[in-house]
């Protein structure tokens, strides 16, 4: 029952080793969500602070997520 048991978990934790590289091969799209993200909330604080209006914060994050887009379908 001990090796059964052993056994089991060599091959879980081989398993768990051979698809971990998945994780590592893509940190390009986290990469842009980020960078979505923090111009969201840099366009966020500057709304809130009164330093633009909605209709500019609205242009910039159109602006904003086309230059992404096109850095996105250049790779």
């Amino acid at each position: 029952m001990k090796r059964a048991i052993i056994i089991g978990l060599l091959l879980f934790g081989m398993n768990v080793q051979a698809n971990s590289s998945d994780l590592i091969k893509d940190p390009e799209p986290k990469q842009l969500e980020y960078l979505k993200k923090a111009k969201y909330y840099e366009l966020k604080a500057k709304l809130e602070m009164g330093l633009i209006t909605l209709r500019e914060a609205q242009e910039k994050w159109i602006k904003n997520l086309e230059k992404l887009r096109k850095k996105e379908e250049a790779k």
